[in-house]
């Protein structure tokens, strides 16, 4: 057998397939996440839908390998791709969600295979594998280590392990060579720098790209949904209020005389009514289903309310007003009262662009300041 034939076809054979694996899920996982709209917070595989994702993702890997596996007749085939997955899942997933892709596998051998002695040591061999490699978490973890160490102590783990299997020379996993161990070691510290190397760079990837979205998303000061944000979010509702009838109002919100705040108590104090006043529309937002409010200019704001007709706007409006007009606001030494000027407008059928409803909530708000501020008009007030 030549050199090319024996190590270098076979080793880059499984480094483009765990490169293959490490953006095919990658890019899985961007999808999930940009058709969730949530792409400004970082990604998190430990909770929610990308921890299900993940774990369907590897345990049918798992299954796949265990199958083709069964198909070769012996437990050599695909031992360095099986480990790196037991590895790597341990690393950066629960330990709910490693253990139930560790039971997919130990589930897909049984059936397979039956409880056999190879069956057997296959168990006992990847539990305290696995076993082993959370208490080397534990312990990087603890002390704050850099991740070198735990890839290195895998790579020594490996060796130890194939230096294991020729001695011992288990039959249900077929002749292991001096050879065969000393390249399958070899393949695995190679595979496993690639592996580690590819994971690091893309989940720096993924945490740029969410910084950049959150950047362009979100209004500095008061931490709030920006222009932006509020035209996306507002395109998405227009379009499901067509298709799957979801009624929409939407609430024009501008602090009262907040140019004489600047002017009198200057542009800090301003920066401490926004962020104040940003709090507050948040705050009041939670509390209704799908809510959501934007920093849309400079003291002009903007509230997005789906499944609310006019009159349930009109009563979270008044509400919103009462909470605004009876707080006092710190700024400087001083506890300042403010007002805010509303226009409150529904989604129509006939509305054919979504900036008919844009346009109606914004002639009810100047509507309200041409009446003195401090005053709430919805549309129907002016048919």
């Amino acid at each position: 057998m030549t050199l090319h034939s024996w190590y270098i076809s076979p080793l880059f054979t499984g480094i483009f397939v765990i490169l293959g694996i490490i953006v095919l899920f990658q890019i899985l996982v961007r999808l999930i996440i940009s058709k969730s709209g949530d792409v400004t917070r970082p990604i998190n595989y430990l909770s929610g839908r990308l921890a299900f994702f993940s774990v369907v993702f590897f345990a049918a890997l798992g299954i796949y390998f265990e199958v083709v596996v069964f198909d070769q007749g012996h437990d050599l085939a695909f031992v360095n791709f099986r480990l790196l997955l037991l590895f790597y899942v341990t690393i950066y997933l629960s330990r709910k969600s490693s253990f139930t892709i560790l039971g997919a596998t130990w589930l897909t051998r049984i059936i397979l295979w039956g409880l056999t002695t190879g069956t057997l040591y296959f168990l006992f061999m990847t539990l305290c594998i696995y076993l082993l490699t959370l208490g080397m978490i534990t312990i990087i973890r603890r002390y704050n280590l850099p991740q070198i160490y735990l890839i290195s102590t895998l790579d020594i783990i490996l060796g130890i392990l194939w230096a294991t299997f020729y001695y011992l020379q288990l039959p249900y996993f077929g002749t292991v060579s001096i050879k065969i161990a000393l390249f399958n070691w070899v393949s695995f510290v190679i595979m496993n720098a690639i592996l580690e190397f590819g994971l690091t760079h893309l989940n720096q990837e993924n945490n740029y790209l969410t910084m950049l979205s959150h950047q362009a998303t979100t209004d500095p000061l008061t931490k709030m949904n920006n222009y932006l944000s509020f035209k996306e979010d507002f395109d998405k509702l227009y379009t499901s209020f067509h298709k799957n009838n979801q009624s929409l109002a939407m609430i024009a919100l501008d602090i009262d005389y907040f140019k004489r705040i600047n002017d009198t108590y200057g542009h800090l104090a301003g920066n401490q009514v926004l962020e104040q006043i940003a709090k507050i529309l948040m705050d009041e937002s939670a509390k209704s289903e799908g809510a959501q409010a934007y920093r849309v200019g400079g003291e002009e704001f903007n509230i997005l309310l789906p499944n609310l007709n006019l009159q349930e706007t009109n009563k979270f409006s008044h509400h919103l007003q009462d909470r605004i007009r009876y707080s006092l606001f710190p700024v400087n030494d001083l506890r300042l009262h403010l007002t805010v000027s509303m226009g409150v407008a529904i989604l129509h059928e006939h509305d054919v662009t979504s900036n008919l409803l844009y346009e109606r909530a914004d002639q009810m708000l100047y509507h309200s300041k041409g009446q003195g501020r401090n005053r709430i008009t919805l549309e129907n007030e002016l048919n």
